[in-house]
């Protein structure tokens, strides 16, 4: 499938319901289930968490990035938190952009933080200051490109390269 069919066609299957050949938008924020079973089996709990809607977005994203899955989230900051959660443990390090969202920065320093999980925020514009923070226990560089709100810019691929000598995880916040 070429890339603009993919932009139109990819994640969209008629709705089982209605037969709509269009994805609906799904506006509840929960499912009516007869049983704990059903509702743990059906897929849709509630739709803060997953929707169909949500659903075939991920399915096309995945799709134009010819990728295995992804996840959507409902903000940035739930994101963050979720490869935070997912990549980090108590002992382990990541380096952040010193200009990263103030949120993301009080997540580092009071959340995180508190569960000994440790940060250096470098100047991820500047490959050579990245390089200089990593040490033997980072396990993650955050960058944020363009950051805000200073719209400061992070050579992703100079600083993936970095991270790939490594084996560190770099993730982008976009």
């Amino acid at each position: 499938m070429h890339f603009s069919t993919k932009q139109i066609h990819a994640g969209v299957e008629p709705d089982p319901v209605t037969g709509s050949i269009l994805t609906p938008i799904y506006q509840t924020t929960t499912y009516v289930q007869d049983s704990v079973d059903e509702y743990l089996a059906k897929g849709y709990s509630y739709s803060r968490s997953a929707n169909p809607t949500v659903r075939a977005l991920e399915q096309k994203l995945t799709s134009l990035e010819d990728g295995n899955d992804c996840t959507c989230f409902a903000t940035g900051m739930a994101a963050i938190n979720a490869v935070l959660l997912a990549f980090l443990n108590a002992g382990e390090h990541a380096v952040v952009s010193d200009v990263a969202y103030g949120g993301t920065y009080r997540l580092c320093t009071q959340v995180f933080a508190r569960f000994g999980v440790e940060f250096t925020f470098a100047d991820t514009s500047d490959p050579d200051a990245v390089q200089s923070s990593i040490r033997a226990n980072t396990r993650l560089i955050l960058t944020e490109t363009p950051a805000n709100p200073t719209l400061k810019l992070t050579d992703i691929a100079a600083i993936s390269v970095i991270a790939e000598q490594h084996d560190i995880l770099h993730a982008v916040d976009n």
